[in-house]
């Protein structure tokens, strides 16, 4: 045995991107003296000393890092293990439960890419390795790490005394280091393989690659039907779709598709039926429900004869929910008229929270970029990709595990389309198909087909939870995933806004209705009902909803195919916007004492300034006015703004280009830049950087008083005084008057910032009335 450890490194060596394999040195440890990789933020790391580790065979270490001396046997080409695999000593027992807040096994160095790769010759850990990663041969410098982190947490109860112990299983997380090299590739994890003929609870499992395990997915439904109760039935069932409500003239029912009859029916009674999401594309969805085919397809027999017209995903829906024993089935090109009655759209549309909260489950297709993506393992369409196992020992098979249902689906074209973002946020259970595995997803658990998890005791999983790794002692740390997530509260509104809006639509004058269901269910609250104007949360916090800023250029929605084009939603509205748009974080204090109610952070101005919604008509949105009594106060901007941001926070789902924060000055201030003074900050298009628009004078209307900048804002000549700054909004006047007594002036929105409340002190006290369109 010899003790390794780290030799000076040397400088960054580039790797074509041609990769050609090398033969194995007999040693090749001897020519790369055991190179911890070149990445230059290892040159500052501490190794470890010799002690013991959390494996009794395990190496001499009282370190856990990865970067610790370790001892390795000699390169022996011959075995089907390297050196650095062998001294692991693996065993299924190392992944079995243990009393939960137990330490972590040390964590593990692998080599770099380009070794791994090398060494896959000969050892089958590495080749294991090497199949499950998905990279760029210019990446192959990577460190490779494997980390042991927390699986599935549950509740073990004694048989004798009904003590109940608290426990978690672990699996073996591999990721590239996580410092430079973040996204070197994506990290995947390693768990036992059950053995053959036993379906061992928490370890991984073989499934077909040419069809899906029917039997395992109504394994997961039964289950949640019969273990979760009311966590998965949010919704009470009733006879009637949704309470009849005196603003709605529209009856409660919606169709469905009959797949024993082959009809389409109509339903206010609703039965058990599944429900599809899938993204349209262009041009391939050319068989859809209309006037003049309704009553064909309502004729027993009127669908069999034009499946063959339906797209391939659809047909494959209908295939999988005879599968399952249902009999309903509800599509959206067959269940709402696409063309010849635009009120049956527009009401059938409304009843999307009824529709996807009340199915049995939703069937989510997404793999592909149109309705013709198929759904794998359905109809004989072969995944696309296969499992990858290894062999470590007698005793151990490991397997690589596809990835977790939200790495999964984050990054694929389903998941970045408006429509689908409330379908998926509505639906009680979800059965998710991408062209490597399906998934299953309710409100309780996440499963996938290679891994069993099914028992009722899970309090958490590995699949549910956001890990950071760490570079040294200290354990992973674990936070349950936040996003899309369904909720009636503003906090939840507010950032389900901004999740929604970073997604496209085809057509932008849909914007309120593809949030629409999500807004039902929050009105559905007693306390908040009728709280939305044209999507925004108005009543009490009105205020607060006002002061949305944009992640990206936004652009005007335009009412699809109007000539000439027509607005249909008001600039003060994010909906009256195509783009991604955010809110303020409610936990940025910035220094300031955290007020109890984080609304409570925007509260009237003084001055006699009123900001109101005016109906002047009996319909719902389409007469309501953002009504300002205010003071007026004319500025410049300046590209001083201070922060020292480059761009506002984004997701990275957001694609620019982004808006520019812009400084707020007075407008006799030097032209030239010098002797400008800071009064506040304002994100607006990068145009404004040009000389014109820096030389212009811009109005601004106060808004509300503000509790404090935000972090992105403040410099050391912003105030660090509670309530020392007021929100406000840069306007254009268009020549329009307003309706109503008085023909009041009517003006646009351009942008929200924050300014001084000290420089308000020189602007005339008179104040303007006005309408916001």
């Amino acid at each position: 045995m010899r003790r390794i450890s780290a030799p000076p490194l040397p400088p960054l060596r580039p790797i074509p991107r041609g990769f050609q394999p090398v033969s194995s040195p007999k040693n090749p440890f001897q020519s790369a003296k055991f190179d911890f990789g070149q990445n230059p933020s290892s040159m500052s790391r501490n190794l470890g000393t010799a002690g013991s580790s959390g494996f009794a065979d395990g190496p001499a270490s009282s370190s856990r890092a990865w970067d610790r001396a370790i001892d390795l046997p000699p390169e022996d080409v011959s075995l089907h293990l390297c050196s650095r695999h062998r001294v692991m000593n693996l065993k299924r027992s190392d992944f079995a439960a243990r009393p939960h807040g137990q330490a972590l096994p040390p964590d593990w160095h692998f080599g770099t890419l380009w070794d791994v790769i090398q060494r896959s010759e000969h050892c089958v850990f590495c080749k294991l390795i090497a199949a499950s990663v998905s990279t760029d041969a210019h990446k192959r410098e990577v460190e490779v790490l494997g980390c042991w982190v927390p699986d599935v947490t549950f509740e073990e109860t004694d048989a004798t005394t009904g003590a109940k112990t608290t426990k978690n299983t672990l699996r073996l997380r591999v990721a590239p280091e996580m410092v430079g090299w973040e996204d070197a590739f994506a990290p995947f994890d390693i768990v036992p393989l059950a053995e053959d003929g036993n379906d061992d609870m928490f370890q991984g499992r073989r499934f077909d690659a040419k069809a899906i395990d029917v039997n395992l997915l109504k394994t997961w439904l039964r289950t949640c039907e019969e273990q979760h109760h009311l966590v998965c039935w949010p919704v009470k069932r009733s006879s009637d779709i949704r309470p009849q409500q005196k603003s709605r003239s529209i009856d409660p029912f919606i169709r469905l598709l009959d797949l024993e009859e082959n009809r389409l029916v109509k339903s206010t009674d609703l039965p058990d039926f599944v429900a599809l999401s899938y993204v349209w594309g262009r041009g391939v969805v050319n068989f859809t429900l209309t006037t003049k085919n309704i009553d064909e397809l309502s004729k027993p027999g009127g669908l069999l004869e034009n499946i063959p017209k339906l797209p391939k995903t659809i047909q494959d829906a209908i295939a999988l929910t005879k599968l399952v024993g249902h009999r309903y089935l509800w599509v959206d090109s067959l269940c709402i008229i696409q063309e010849g009655d635009p009120k049956d759209n527009e009401a059938q549309l409304t009843l999307m929270d009824a529709i996807y909260r009340r199915a049995s489950f939703t069937i989510i297709s997404a793999n592909g970029a149109d309705a013709n993506a198929r759904l794998s393992g359905v109809g004989g369409v072969e995944r696309k990709k296969k499992q990858h196992t290894a062999e470590y020992s007698k005793e151990l098979t490991l397997l690589s595990l596809v990835p977790d249902f939200e790495d999964g689906v984050e990054k694929i074209h389903w998941n970045s389309r408006g429509w689908t973002y409330q379908e998926r946020l509505l639906s009680r259970r979800l059965v998710t198909f991408t062209d490597g595995t399906v998934y299953f997803q309710c409100g309780q658990m996440t499963c996938s087909e290679d891994f069993n998890m099914l028992r009722a005791d899970v309090t958490q999983s590995a699949s549910q939870q956001t890990i950071t790794l760490s570079r040294g002692e200290a354990p992973p740390t674990l936070s349950r995933r936040s996003q899309y997530r369904l909720g009636i509260s503003p906090g939840f509104y507010y950032r389900m806004v901004t999740e929604y809006t970073s997604r496209e639509m085809s057509h932008a004058d849909d914007r309120v209705n593809g949030f629409k269901g999500i807004l039902n269910v929050i009105e559905q609250a007693p306390e908040h009902k009728d709280a939305f104007v044209w999507g925004t949360w108005a009543k009490e916090l009105l205020a607060f909803s006002l002061l949305w800023q944009p992640r990206q250029k936004l652009s005007r929605v335009y009412k699809h195919k109007s000539d000439p084009p027509l607005t249909i939603y008001p600039t003060w509205s994010w909906a009256g916007w195509t783009g991604a748009v955010r809110f303020d974080d409610l936990h940025d204090w910035n220094g300031l004492l955290p007020l109890e109610n984080p609304f409570d952070r925007v509260r009237q101005a003084g001055w006699g300034v009123t900001v109101d919604l005016n109906k002047t008509g009996n319909q719902a949105d389409d007469n309501y006015h953002l009504r300002l009594r205010t003071r007026v106060g004319k500025f410049r901007l300046t590209l001083h703004d201070g922060s020292g941001a480059l761009k506002p926070p984004s997701l990275p789902d957001v694609k620019g280009p982004h808006p520019v924060r812009f400084g707020i000055t007075h407008v006799d201030a030097p032209k030239d830049g010098s002797g400008e003074e800071w009064l506040g900050s304002i994100l607006m298009p990068k145009e404004h950087r040009q000389r014109k628009q820096l030389q212009e004078a811009y109005e601004f209307v106060v808004l509300s008083e503000a509790y404090g900048f935000s972090g992105e804002e403040l410099t050391q000549h912003a105030s660090q005084k509670p309530w020392g700054a007021v929100n406000v909004m840069l306007i254009s006047r268009t020549a329009a008057n307003g309706p109503g007594p008085g023909s009041l002036p009517v003006v646009q929105r351009a942008g929200v910032g924050r300014i001084l409340k000290s420089a308000w002190d020189g602007v005339p006290l008179e104040l303007q009335e006005m309408l916001v369109e």
